[in-house]
């Protein structure tokens, strides 16, 4: 009789958690990812550290910083996408992004239809039709914007994948934060001007509708890669709580060896 413990059981068992751990990644990654476009259409403003676009050169304006709030949830993307690129490579990192804009494509005809069905109120002192403005409101995006949004993420998460993997390669899988920072500086520049140019210049102007003024958008693009940059700076320390929780989950050999099948595969 074989062992329970035996070289199989083990394999066995670190195969099951790899597994888990994929499984959990994809998960959240794409319900961040999901969140993100939906909570997006609702704009806010903010001042870091009492400072507002003005107060550094990127506008005229006396107000603060104007972001949309998917930005509370994208975020977590970044890091997601550096776990996965850290222990899965860069193929996993396309086949999540593939998928989530694929959940994202098919919840949009599930969206619109929520938009369109009549609200009912039981709420006191708030109508139905208040109700189901609101909902449009907050849930409302034009073509344009899901389209430019979609598009400029996938290009972020492939160019944010092969800059992280073209690092680690660079310093031999050491300074996580360098390939960190370094694939999110980049990808984010691309992501933030993609989005805003395709959605409120490009796409607008291909249809002959109004669309926003080069410079508009310049200012608009600029500000958000500021926070956005600023956001990832901040949370290197979740990267390396994450990453340290995913070593304890694996175990430190079994991590090693994941770390270096994924990346023995990927191109330099």
């Amino acid at each position: 009789m074989t062992s329970g413990s035996g070289p199989r059981a083990q394999e066995s068992s670190a195969a099951a958690r790899r597994q888990t751990l994929l499984v959990h990644l994809c998960s959240l990654f794409v319900g961040f990812f999901v969140a993100a476009e939906l909570l997006g259409a609702k704009l806010w403003t903010f001042r870091l550290f009492g400072l507002g676009p003005s107060d550094i050169g990127l506008g005229d304006g006396p107000g603060g910083f104007v972001a949309t709030a998917g930005i509370l949830a994208f975020p977590l993307t970044f890091i997601l996408t550096d776990i996965i690129n850290e222990y899965f490579g860069l193929r996993m990192v396309r086949l999540f992004t593939i998928v989530a804009i694929a959940v994202n494509l098919l919840l949009q005809p599930v969206v619109q239809a929520a938009i369109r069905v009549p609200a009912v109120s039981f709420t006191e002192g708030v109508s139905s039709e208040q109700v189901q403005e609101a909902y449009s409101l907050a849930l409302g995006q034009t073509w344009a914007i899901v389209a430019a949004s979609l598009v400029a993420f996938a290009l972020g998460q492939l160019l944010d994948a092969k800059v992280f993997t073209w690092l680690r390669h660079l310093t031999g899988g050491k300074m996580l934060w360098l390939r960190a920072q370094g694939s999110t500086v980049v990808s984010q520049l691309v992501d933030s001007f993609v989005v805003i140019f395709l959605a409120f210049v490009i796409l607008p102007a291909a249809i002959g509708t109004s669309h926003m003024s080069m410079r508009a958008a310049a200012e608009i693009s600029t500000t958000n890669y500021v926070y956005k940059f600023l956001i990832a700076v901040g949370i290197t320390p979740v990267l390396y709580g994450v990453h340290a929780l995913v070593d304890r989950y694996l175990g430190a050999a079994e991590a090693h060896a994941l770390v270096h099948a994924a990346h023995a595969r990927d191109p330099e």
